[in-house]
Protein backbone atom coordinates (compact mmCIF):
# COMPACT_ATOMS: atom_id res chain seq x y z
CA UNK A 1 0.00 0.00 0.00
CA UNK A 2 1.45 3.40 -0.94
CA UNK A 3 1.64 6.40 1.41
CA UNK A 4 -1.05 8.27 -0.53
CA UNK A 5 -3.61 5.50 -0.01
CA UNK A 6 -2.62 5.12 3.64
CA UNK A 7 -3.24 8.81 4.29
CA UNK A 8 -6.65 8.45 2.66
CA UNK A 9 -7.50 5.61 5.01
CA UNK A 10 -6.52 7.69 8.03
CA UNK A 11 -8.48 10.65 6.72
CA UNK A 12 -11.57 8.50 6.26
CA UNK A 13 -11.79 7.69 9.96
CA UNK A 14 -13.80 10.79 10.95
CA UNK A 15 -16.32 9.96 8.21
CA UNK A 16 -16.94 6.46 9.51
CA UNK A 17 -16.75 5.81 13.25
CA UNK A 18 -15.42 2.25 13.32
CA UNK A 19 -16.45 0.83 16.66
CA UNK A 20 -16.56 -2.88 15.90
CA UNK A 21 -18.26 -4.77 18.69
CA UNK A 22 -17.37 -8.44 18.70
CA UNK A 23 -20.35 -10.27 20.14
CA UNK A 24 -21.36 -13.94 20.55
CA UNK A 25 -23.01 -15.47 17.50
CA UNK A 26 -26.31 -16.13 19.28
CA UNK A 27 -26.57 -12.50 20.33
CA UNK A 28 -25.57 -11.26 16.90
CA UNK A 29 -28.28 -13.32 15.20
CA UNK A 30 -31.03 -12.21 17.57
CA UNK A 31 -33.39 -9.32 16.88
CA UNK A 32 -35.44 -9.01 20.05
CA UNK A 33 -38.67 -10.95 20.48
CA UNK A 34 -39.37 -11.20 16.74
CA UNK A 35 -37.11 -12.78 14.16
CA UNK A 36 -37.48 -12.55 10.40
CA UNK A 37 -37.74 -15.66 8.25
CA UNK A 38 -34.44 -17.26 7.27
CA UNK A 39 -33.15 -15.75 4.03
CA UNK A 40 -32.58 -18.38 1.34
CA UNK A 41 -33.20 -18.02 -2.40
CA UNK A 42 -32.17 -20.41 -5.19
CA UNK A 43 -31.79 -19.70 -8.90
CA UNK A 44 -29.76 -21.00 -11.82
CA UNK A 45 -26.92 -19.73 -13.95
CA UNK A 46 -26.69 -22.41 -16.61
CA UNK A 47 -25.72 -25.59 -14.81
CA UNK A 48 -24.80 -23.74 -11.61
CA UNK A 49 -27.33 -23.63 -8.79
CA UNK A 50 -26.77 -20.34 -7.00
CA UNK A 51 -28.14 -19.93 -3.48
CA UNK A 52 -28.38 -16.49 -1.91
CA UNK A 53 -28.05 -16.52 1.88
CA UNK A 54 -28.82 -13.65 4.26
CA UNK A 55 -26.41 -13.16 7.15
CA UNK A 56 -28.17 -10.12 8.63
CA UNK A 57 -28.06 -6.36 8.30
CA UNK A 58 -26.00 -3.31 9.23
CA UNK A 59 -27.26 0.26 9.72
CA UNK A 60 -25.19 2.71 7.68
CA UNK A 61 -25.81 6.43 8.01
CA UNK A 62 -25.10 9.20 5.49
CA UNK A 63 -22.31 10.53 7.71
CA UNK A 64 -20.26 7.53 6.53
CA UNK A 65 -20.14 8.88 2.97
CA UNK A 66 -18.09 11.58 1.30
CA UNK A 67 -19.27 13.45 -1.82
CA UNK A 68 -22.79 13.32 -0.37
CA UNK A 69 -24.37 16.28 1.42
CA UNK A 70 -26.90 15.82 4.23
CA UNK A 71 -29.54 17.42 2.01
CA UNK A 72 -28.79 15.01 -0.82
CA UNK A 73 -28.87 12.04 1.54
CA UNK A 74 -32.23 13.10 2.97
CA UNK A 75 -33.72 13.56 -0.50
CA UNK A 76 -32.38 10.21 -1.76
CA UNK A 77 -33.59 8.37 1.35
CA UNK A 78 -37.07 9.86 0.94
CA UNK A 79 -37.10 9.08 -2.80
CA UNK A 80 -36.33 5.45 -1.98
CA UNK A 81 -39.17 5.32 0.60
CA UNK A 82 -36.69 4.56 3.37
CA UNK A 83 -36.66 5.79 6.92
CA UNK A 84 -33.48 7.67 7.74
CA UNK A 85 -31.08 8.89 8.54
CA UNK A 86 -29.37 5.47 8.84
CA UNK A 87 -30.32 2.84 6.28
CA UNK A 88 -30.29 -0.89 7.00
CA UNK A 89 -28.11 -2.61 4.44
CA UNK A 90 -28.13 -6.38 4.01
CA UNK A 91 -25.13 -8.65 4.33
CA UNK A 92 -25.43 -11.43 1.78
CA UNK A 93 -23.39 -14.49 0.89
CA UNK A 94 -23.78 -16.93 -1.99
CA UNK A 95 -23.27 -20.63 -2.57
CA UNK A 96 -22.46 -22.01 -6.01
CA UNK A 97 -23.07 -25.70 -6.75
CA UNK A 98 -22.43 -27.63 -9.96
CA UNK A 99 -22.55 -31.24 -8.81
CA UNK A 100 -18.84 -31.50 -8.00
CA UNK A 101 -18.14 -28.23 -6.16
CA UNK A 102 -19.92 -26.43 -3.33
CA UNK A 103 -18.44 -22.94 -3.23
CA UNK A 104 -19.24 -20.32 -0.60
CA UNK A 105 -18.74 -16.71 -1.73
CA UNK A 106 -18.03 -14.74 1.46
CA UNK A 107 -18.94 -15.99 4.91
CA UNK A 108 -20.86 -13.21 6.64
CA UNK A 109 -19.82 -11.43 9.81
CA UNK A 110 -20.75 -13.66 12.76
CA UNK A 111 -19.25 -12.17 15.90
CA UNK A 112 -18.06 -9.02 14.16
CA UNK A 113 -21.13 -6.77 14.31
CA UNK A 114 -24.52 -6.86 16.05
CA UNK A 115 -27.21 -7.91 13.60
CA UNK A 116 -25.04 -10.45 11.78
CA UNK A 117 -24.53 -14.18 12.21
CA UNK A 118 -27.54 -15.78 10.51
CA UNK A 119 -25.46 -17.54 7.84
CA UNK A 120 -25.25 -20.91 9.68
CA UNK A 121 -29.05 -21.02 10.01
CA UNK A 122 -29.42 -20.10 6.33
CA UNK A 123 -26.99 -22.84 5.30
CA UNK A 124 -28.92 -25.33 7.40
CA UNK A 125 -32.21 -24.24 5.84
CA UNK A 126 -30.64 -24.70 2.40
CA UNK A 127 -29.49 -28.18 3.49
CA UNK A 128 -25.84 -27.30 3.03
CA UNK A 129 -23.49 -28.51 5.75
CA UNK A 130 -20.29 -26.64 6.51
CA UNK A 131 -18.42 -29.85 5.73
CA UNK A 132 -19.95 -29.86 2.22
CA UNK A 133 -18.18 -26.64 1.26
CA UNK A 134 -15.21 -27.41 -0.99
CA UNK A 135 -14.04 -23.83 -1.53
CA UNK A 136 -14.59 -20.44 0.04
CA UNK A 137 -13.90 -17.50 -2.28
CA UNK A 138 -13.65 -14.10 -0.63
CA UNK A 139 -14.36 -10.73 -2.19
CA UNK A 140 -12.11 -9.16 0.47
CA UNK A 141 -11.08 -9.48 4.09
CA UNK A 142 -13.41 -7.07 5.90
CA UNK A 143 -15.02 -8.47 9.08
CA UNK A 144 -18.58 -8.65 7.70
CA UNK A 145 -17.29 -10.99 4.97
CA UNK A 146 -14.97 -13.26 6.97
CA UNK A 147 -16.36 -13.39 10.53
CA UNK A 148 -18.29 -16.56 9.72
CA UNK A 149 -15.12 -18.42 8.80
CA UNK A 150 -14.22 -18.91 12.46
CA UNK A 151 -16.13 -20.51 15.30
CA UNK A 152 -15.27 -21.18 18.92
CA UNK A 153 -13.38 -24.35 17.89
CA UNK A 154 -11.51 -22.73 15.01
CA UNK A 155 -12.17 -22.97 11.26
CA UNK A 156 -15.82 -23.61 10.38
CA UNK A 157 -15.28 -24.88 6.82
CA UNK A 158 -12.74 -27.58 7.54
CA UNK A 159 -12.87 -29.23 4.10
CA UNK A 160 -12.56 -26.03 2.10
CA UNK A 161 -9.70 -24.17 0.49
CA UNK A 162 -9.97 -20.39 0.88
CA UNK A 163 -9.31 -18.20 -2.16
CA UNK A 164 -8.58 -14.49 -1.68
CA UNK A 165 -6.60 -11.85 -3.56
CA UNK A 166 -2.93 -11.75 -2.56
CA UNK A 167 -3.05 -7.97 -2.14
CA UNK A 168 -5.69 -8.24 0.58
CA UNK A 169 -3.71 -10.90 2.41
CA UNK A 170 -0.59 -8.73 2.31
CA UNK A 171 -2.38 -5.55 3.39
CA UNK A 172 -4.38 -6.89 6.33
CA UNK A 173 -1.45 -8.97 7.63
CA UNK A 174 0.97 -6.02 7.58
CA UNK A 175 1.75 -4.98 11.16
CA UNK A 176 3.43 -1.74 9.98
CA UNK A 177 0.28 -0.61 8.18
CA UNK A 178 -1.84 -1.52 11.20
CA UNK A 179 0.38 0.61 13.43
CA UNK A 180 -0.15 3.67 11.21
CA UNK A 181 -3.95 3.60 10.88
CA UNK A 182 -6.53 4.80 13.43
CA UNK A 183 -7.13 2.38 16.28
CA UNK A 184 -10.73 1.88 15.19
CA UNK A 185 -9.45 -0.09 12.21
CA UNK A 186 -7.29 -2.46 14.27
CA UNK A 187 -9.98 -5.15 14.72
CA UNK A 188 -10.16 -5.39 10.92
CA UNK A 189 -6.51 -6.39 10.86
CA UNK A 190 -6.81 -8.71 13.87
CA UNK A 191 -9.64 -10.74 12.37
CA UNK A 192 -7.94 -11.03 8.98
CA UNK A 193 -4.77 -12.27 10.67
CA UNK A 194 -6.77 -14.77 12.73
CA UNK A 195 -8.51 -16.14 9.64
CA UNK A 196 -5.36 -16.49 7.56
CA UNK A 197 -3.54 -18.18 10.43
CA UNK A 198 -6.42 -20.53 11.21
CA UNK A 199 -6.75 -21.75 7.61
CA UNK A 200 -2.98 -21.90 7.08
CA UNK A 201 -1.96 -23.77 3.95
CA UNK A 202 -5.59 -23.90 2.81
CA UNK A 203 -5.33 -20.19 1.92
CA UNK A 204 -4.97 -19.99 -1.86
CA UNK A 205 -3.96 -16.48 -3.01
CA UNK A 206 -4.84 -15.29 -6.50
CA UNK A 207 -4.00 -12.12 -8.39
CA UNK A 208 -5.93 -9.90 -10.79
CA UNK A 209 -8.38 -11.29 -13.32
CA UNK A 210 -7.95 -15.04 -13.25
CA UNK A 211 -9.89 -18.27 -13.74
CA UNK A 212 -10.31 -20.13 -10.47
CA UNK A 213 -11.97 -23.11 -12.14
CA UNK A 214 -14.11 -23.65 -15.24
CA UNK A 215 -17.10 -21.33 -15.00
CA UNK A 216 -15.75 -19.21 -12.15
CA UNK A 217 -13.36 -16.31 -12.68
CA UNK A 218 -12.05 -13.65 -10.32
CA UNK A 219 -12.32 -10.05 -11.51
CA UNK A 220 -10.19 -7.34 -9.90
CA UNK A 221 -12.33 -4.50 -8.52
CA UNK A 222 -9.85 -2.56 -6.36
CA UNK A 223 -10.33 0.48 -4.19
CA UNK A 224 -12.62 -0.66 -1.41
CA UNK A 225 -9.64 -2.76 -0.37
CA UNK A 226 -6.41 -3.35 -2.32
CA UNK A 227 -7.52 -6.80 -3.40
CA UNK A 228 -11.28 -6.33 -3.54
CA UNK A 229 -12.61 -8.75 -6.18
CA UNK A 230 -15.76 -9.87 -7.89
CA UNK A 231 -16.51 -13.33 -9.24
CA UNK A 232 -17.96 -14.03 -12.66
CA UNK A 233 -20.09 -17.17 -12.75
CA UNK A 234 -20.75 -18.51 -16.24
CA UNK A 235 -22.36 -21.56 -17.82
CA UNK A 236 -24.24 -22.34 -21.02
CA UNK A 237 -24.16 -18.73 -22.19
CA UNK A 238 -25.49 -17.31 -18.90
CA UNK A 239 -23.47 -15.09 -16.58
CA UNK A 240 -23.67 -13.60 -13.10
CA UNK A 241 -21.19 -11.15 -11.59
CA UNK A 242 -21.01 -11.28 -7.81
CA UNK A 243 -19.48 -7.85 -7.25
CA UNK A 244 -18.85 -7.76 -3.50
CA UNK A 245 -18.95 -4.25 -2.03
CA UNK A 246 -19.28 -2.10 -5.15
CA UNK A 247 -22.44 -0.69 -3.51
CA UNK A 248 -23.05 -0.31 0.24
CA UNK A 249 -26.25 1.75 0.29
CA UNK A 250 -28.05 1.53 -3.03
CA UNK A 251 -30.30 4.50 -2.29
CA UNK A 252 -27.19 6.70 -2.21
CA UNK A 253 -24.64 5.13 -4.53
CA UNK A 254 -26.72 4.14 -7.55
CA UNK A 255 -27.94 7.70 -8.19
CA UNK A 256 -24.62 9.15 -6.94
CA UNK A 257 -21.86 6.62 -7.71
CA UNK A 258 -19.26 9.22 -6.74
CA UNK A 259 -20.30 8.82 -3.07
CA UNK A 260 -17.47 7.01 -1.29
CA UNK A 261 -17.92 5.17 1.99
CA UNK A 262 -15.49 5.66 4.87
CA UNK A 263 -14.53 1.98 4.79
CA UNK A 264 -12.83 2.41 1.41
CA UNK A 265 -9.07 2.01 1.70
CA UNK A 266 -8.57 4.09 -1.46
CA UNK A 267 -11.74 6.15 -2.02
CA UNK A 268 -10.70 7.61 -5.38
CA UNK A 269 -9.98 4.19 -6.83
CA UNK A 270 -13.15 2.75 -5.31
CA UNK A 271 -15.23 5.49 -6.98
CA UNK A 272 -13.47 4.97 -10.33
CA UNK A 273 -14.01 1.22 -10.12
CA UNK A 274 -17.69 1.65 -9.25
CA UNK A 275 -18.37 4.16 -12.02
CA UNK A 276 -16.66 2.05 -14.66
CA UNK A 277 -18.38 -1.15 -13.54
CA UNK A 278 -21.85 0.39 -13.32
CA UNK A 279 -21.47 1.73 -16.85
CA UNK A 280 -20.28 -1.67 -18.05
CA UNK A 281 -23.05 -3.78 -16.50
CA UNK A 282 -25.74 -1.27 -17.50
CA UNK A 283 -24.64 -1.43 -21.13
CA UNK A 284 -24.13 -5.21 -21.19
CA UNK A 285 -27.26 -5.97 -19.12
CA UNK A 286 -25.19 -8.39 -17.08
CA UNK A 287 -26.93 -9.88 -14.04
CA UNK A 288 -25.21 -8.82 -10.83
CA UNK A 289 -25.24 -9.82 -7.18
CA UNK A 290 -24.03 -7.70 -4.30
CA UNK A 291 -23.25 -8.37 -0.68
CA UNK A 292 -24.99 -5.16 0.41
CA UNK A 293 -27.93 -5.06 -1.97
CA UNK A 294 -31.40 -5.83 -0.56
CA UNK A 295 -31.69 -9.60 -0.18
CA UNK A 296 -31.29 -11.69 -2.28
CA UNK A 297 -29.21 -8.98 -3.91
CA UNK A 298 -29.71 -10.17 -7.50
CA UNK A 299 -30.71 -7.93 -10.37
CA UNK A 300 -29.70 -5.52 -13.10
CA UNK A 301 -28.41 -1.97 -13.36
CA UNK A 302 -29.97 0.59 -15.69
CA UNK A 303 -28.91 4.12 -16.50
CA UNK A 304 -31.14 6.81 -15.01
CA UNK A 305 -30.37 10.50 -15.38
CA UNK A 306 -26.76 11.15 -14.40
CA UNK A 307 -26.65 7.97 -12.33
CA UNK A 308 -28.12 4.50 -12.21
CA UNK A 309 -31.01 2.49 -10.82
CA UNK A 310 -31.07 -1.09 -9.55
CA UNK A 311 -33.80 -3.40 -10.87
CA UNK A 312 -34.14 -6.41 -8.53
CA UNK A 313 -34.64 -9.84 -10.03
CA UNK A 314 -38.02 -11.29 -9.11
CA UNK A 315 -38.62 -14.35 -7.01
CA UNK A 316 -37.53 -17.59 -8.70
CA UNK A 317 -40.58 -19.83 -8.66
CA UNK A 318 -38.86 -22.95 -9.97
CA UNK A 319 -35.43 -24.18 -11.00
Amino acid sequence: MNRRALLKLAAAAPIAPLAIQFVPMAQAAGHGDVTQVIGVQHFRVGTWVVTALLDGSLPIGPENFSNLTPEEAEALTRAAFLEGPAVDTGVNAYVLRNGTETILVDAGGAGAFPGLGALPAALEAAEIAASDVTRVVLTHLHPDHIGGLLGEAGPVFTNASVHVHAADIAFWNDAEIKAQVPEGFHPFFDLAVAVTKAYGDKIMPFEGDTDLLPGLAARALPGHTPGHSGFLVSSEGEELLIWGDIIHVGAFQFPKPEAAIGFDVDPDTAVSTRMALLADVAESRLTVAGMHLPFPGIGHVVTEGSGYRFVPQGWTFSL
